[in-house]
């Protein structure tokens, strides 16, 4: 909890930080803030559907359509294999996508909460 606290404080003292050091008028800072925010936002919710597994049968599908086109090497599915079967790695990166996908959303939330706040005031 204290990272996405202070996730959030950095993202929003950066936006001030621009505000004050006049980066550009309050106009084009709320447009890059509300931009950078959507795009943010965007990119959280893409990982999140695919950590879900709706798109499974589409990504399965490029899958087989690429093993078809290039062959891979017996080392290659081997290591393949050991990855499949290493589960603290897959805790790393079930972890690791969480946290990047909370921080997209973190950082998104406070980038359009911040473009209103600037055209508000």
């Amino acid at each position: 909890m204290k990272w996405k606290m202070g996730l959030a404080m950095v993202t929003v003292s950066g936006w001030v930080a621009a505000i004050g050091l006049k980066l550009g008028s309050k106009a084009d800072l709320a447009d890059a803030a509300f931009l950078i925010g959507l795009c943010l936002l965007i990119l959280g919710v893409s990982s999140l559907i695919m950590k879900t597994g709706f798109l499974t049968p589409v990504v399965a599908g490029f899958k087989i359509i690429g093993e078809r086109m290039i062959r891979r090497s017996r080392s290659m599915e081997r290591t393949d294999d050991m990855i499949k079967r290493d589960h603290d790695f897959q805790a790393f990166k079930s972890t690791l996508s969480t946290r990047i996908t909370q921080s997209t959303f973190i950082m998104g939330a406070c980038s359009i909460l911040i473009s209103v706040g600037i055209l508000i005031i």
